[in-house]
């Protein structure tokens, strides 16, 4: 590094050089043209034409010696014998033109400091005494434009020593401040350095962090996003610089006046948004915003930092709802024995009674409707002890396909199904077997298979996939309507006891799926919207042993039979 810019500044100098000497050239002809001396000037001209000479040998050599201290002495000499050329064809020791070797002296003190300097010094002050003691014949051209007088011993003694501490002088004052503007060059070099190091590494930190970051100006004009914000909405970092942050986030006109205000009185603002990308996905942001200053405090604009809670969401959502299951759960089996006995015995009496009387028809209906209502709030309870406490879980190794099979030949013969309802089934394997519960298996399939005809009061299609991911260890069910659908708040209320959608419904169907999904160790999700149906996905843990025979499977069933 340091010899390239060695080479750099010798390189400048060989470009100094030649300005130099063409200077002098048109100086030399300007006085030649001016004054018409009587002595030619050619001495002058040989001389420059040996310094043009110096320059294209400085070139040539430059390949070969390009970085290297030699090459910059060798340089720093001829500079210093053209001078003393110069000095001597123009007055010898009286020359007004010995200022010139201060030139070699300060590019040795620039490039070599205080060494370099104050050798070339010396080195000039010797070739300087020798051509001012060498007579008169060293400058004819001087004495012919009457410029200088003989030199005398006295005078040649002070020549000398004057010109000795000035050329000392000056070595020793360039070397210093060619230090000093090293020292401080480097330091700054050094400091850029950490610099550009800490604002690579604050570019990479930004860049790396999975939160989102936008920052605004005062007006909420959005002035940066990073690679995770980016990644979150699924928006390039370019394409919303000098958008609205009420436009990225989809907030309500107004919210910068409300934010300055919550600011004012905190100095951090946490809010939660849902954020819908350009392809219709939907996410749960934590937002926290905050006042950007510069570094002595004056405020630049705001800074967004956000991140994707959507699953943190969800997992509050389950803990909430297995707390609020636990706690029903331990209420229902205490109302259970509560309610039951005294049921029982309401339903016999009706029973004697119906039996030993005779009533007239209208007591007659009421006595229909207490039995009727009595065996409805006995499938409450017995619901309720399913939900509370739903037995011994006895897994076994059980071929899904088939179970599945069985168990819609009997929901097509079931008051649920309608003459225009179809079910289609996709089953990825012919043969699916896993460690399942049956019974409870079967209870999954029929609670949410009845739930969404009942969310096709006017027909439609049920489609019920059984896949096995190969390699993911996972079974994966999946239950599809056409139905009405559901908006946000009934998909987060799904699960939860007594949440049903249907007149008829006592609320438990869900939450009972929920129980025997969990206990299988699985996963069960829904996903609807209105108008759109509803699709329930299961994930059970195992692997499956199947047969490939055929890929895919498609069954309609339809009012009474099967069309292939």
């Amino acid at each position: 590094m340091k010899g390239t810019e060695t080479g750099r500044q010798l390189r400048w100098l060989m470009i100094l050089r030649v300005v130099t000497i063409s200077t002098l050239l048109v100086s030399a002809f300007a006085i030649e043209l001016l004054f018409t001396p009587v002595r030619s000037l050619r001495p002058l001209f040989i001389l420059a034409a040996i310094a043009y000479g110096t320059v294209l040998l400085y070139a040539f050599l430059e390949r070969w010696m390009s970085g290297r201290r030699s090459f910059a002495y060798l340089q720093i000499a001829g500079d210093a014998l053209v001078v003393t050329g110069f000095v001597g064809i123009t007055g010898g020791m009286n020359s007004p033109m010995s200022f010139l070797y201060l030139l070699p002296i300060t590019v040795a003190a620039m490039l070599h400091f205080r060494t370099g300097g104050l050798i070339t010094a010396v080195g000039c002050w010797i070739m300087y005494a020798v051509m001012g003691t060498a007579g008169s014949r060293w400058a004819p051209i001087g004495r012919l434009m009457d410029m200088v007088p003989e030199t005398e011993p006295r005078a040649t003694f002070y020549f000398l020593v004057v010109h000795l501490v000035a050329f000392l002088a000056v070595a020793v004052l360039a070397s210093y401040l060619s230090e000093r503007l090293r020292t401080q060059g480097d330091e700054l070099a050094e400091r850029r350095g950490a610099v550009a190091r800490l604002q690579a590494l604050n570019e990479n930190i930004i860049e790396s962090i999975n939160s989102g970051l936008v920052t605004t100006d005062l007006s909420g004009q959005i002035n940066f996003m990073n690679r995770g914000g980016a990644e979150i909405t699924r928006l390039d970092s370019g394409k919303v610089l000098g958008w609205p942050v009420e436009r990225l986030f989809g907030l309500k006109p107004g919210f910068l006046l409300d934010l300055r205000k919550q600011l004012l009185a905190n100095r951090r603002f946490r809010f939660e948004e849902w954020f819908t990308t350009t392809s219709g996905a939907r996410f749960f942001l934590g937002i926290a915003a905050s006042n950007l200053y510069d570094r002595v405090g004056n405020p630049l604009g705001f800074i967004f930092i956000f991140q994707d809670l959507t699953e943190i969401q969800a997992l509050e959502q389950e803990v909430r709802l297995k707390e609020r299951m636990a706690a029903l759960g331990e209420m229902a089996a205490g109302m259970a024995h509560e309610l039951r006995n005294p049921l029982a015995a309401i339903n016999g009496s009706v029973q004697y009674l119906r039996a030993n009387t005779s009533p007239d028809a209208e007591t007659t209906d009421l006595m229909d409707i207490i039995l009727r209502e009595s065996l409805r709030l006995d499938q409450v309870i017995r619901d309720f002890l399913t939900f509370a406490r739903p037995g011994r879980f006895s897994p076994e190794r059980a071929d899904l396909v088939r179970l599945f099979q069985d168990n819609i030949k009997l929901l097509t013969k079931s008051a649920e199904f309608g003459s225009n309802h179809r079910i289609q089934t996709v089953f990825q394997e012919t043969q699916i077997e896993a460690e399942v519960d049956v019974n409870r298996l079967k209870q999954v399939f029929w609670n949410l298979a009845t739930n969404a005809l009942k969310a096709m009061p006017d027909g439609g299609t049920l489609s019920i996939h059984l896949e096995a991911p190969e390699g993911e260890g996972r079974i994966r069910i999946r239950f599809i309507d056409e139905g009405r659908g559901m908006g946000d708040r009934e998909m987060e209320q799904y699960f939860q006891p007594f949440q049903s959608s249907f007149r008829e419904g006592n609320g438990l169907g869900a939450a009972i799926v929920y129980r025997l999904i969990e206990e299988h160790r699985g996963k069960i999700g829904v996903q609807s919207r209105p108008g759109g149906g509803t699709s329930v996905v299961i994930d059970l843990p195992g692997t499956s042993t199947a047969t490939r025979d055929a890929t895919t499977m498609e069954q309609a069933y339809a009012a009474g039979g099967a069309r292939l």
